[in-house]
């Protein structure tokens, strides 16, 4: 088990390549089943809808020809970025909205919002300020914080983040995710 625990913990961490697979299978059997409505209408001698698949076919192979150089370089470029896109969609995981716990024995994940509504307690106990007045967004790399002061009382960013930094190392958040603080500089009467 004990050796299992840095694969179970990355796969919660990580997302799957599953949506990407599956948009790109849809988009194939799109393709397919518009040329087999095609090929079926021609084959019925009916009109085609967009065009028969003679036409598709002629445009296909007369394509570096046909067409300005500005459209086939726009083409070439824009398959190009979709190619490389779903390299890397292949080659690199996506990350969920979780972060790990630091913990020996056992495999502690935590949300997120869960973890942002942590640390908007304590900056709220921080900043002696209610509620509404404290926003927390957690990512991967970054916390922010957004802050009302009370009108007329000042406000520290600084201790704040040293706080909220305390929480997290308190916490054993993993990887620690970095802090910033923005203060408006107009306060909310206190609730």
């Amino acid at each position: 088990m004990q050796g299992q625990v840095p694969r179970i913990r990355e796969r919660e961490l990580t997302s799957g390549r599953s949506p990407a697979a599956i948009t790109a299978a849809v988009l194939v059997i799109l393709v397919c089943v518009y040329a087999l409505f095609e090929a079926a209408l021609k084959a019925l001698g009916q009109e085609a809808l967009v065009a028969s698949p003679g036409t598709w076919w002629q445009w296909i192979s007369t394509l570096p020809g046909s067409l300005e150089p500005v459209a086939l370089g726009a083409i070439g470029l824009g398959t190009s970025v979709l190619g490389l896109v779903l390299l890397l969609h292949g080659l690199r995981r996506g990350r969920r909205a979780r972060h790990g716990l630091g913990c020996e024995d056992s495999i502690l994940i935590v949300d997120d919002q869960v973890l942002a509504a942590v640390l908007a307690r304590r900056a709220r106990s921080e900043a002696g300020v209610g509620p509404g007045q404290v926003l927390v967004t957690v990512n991967h790399e970054r916390v922010d914080v957004q802050l009302s002061p009370t009108s007329g009382t000042p406000v520290d960013p600084a201790t704040i983040a040293a706080g909220l930094e305390e929480e997290l190392r308190v916490n054993l958040v993993e990887p620690p995710p970095r802090v910033r603080v923005r203060v408006a500089e107009r306060g909310v009467v206190g609730q």
